[in-house]
């Protein structure tokens, strides 16, 4: 009785910490090169207002290719 109790409250718990966005840092202002750089390395970002976000796990990889 008590194993697929635990089984079940398991899954839910990784259901819910999966649907988790990635943490997004800001990267810099949104200029054209700026973006180009980004695509080219395959760096996801998104742009708010005039500032670029890249998913935190991927600072290193743009660090690397976009300075």
């Amino acid at each position: 009785m008590l194993k697929p109790l635990l089984l079940a409250s398991s899954l839910l718990l990784v259901g819910c910490a999966s649907s988790e966005q990635p943490k997004t840092v800001l990267w810099g202002e949104n200029t054209p090169a700026q973006m180009e750089r980004l695509k080219a390395n395959d760096i996801e970002f998104t742009v708010e207002g005039d500032q670029l976000l890249i998913p935190q796990d991927q600072v290193g990889q743009a660090t690397k290719c976009c300075t």
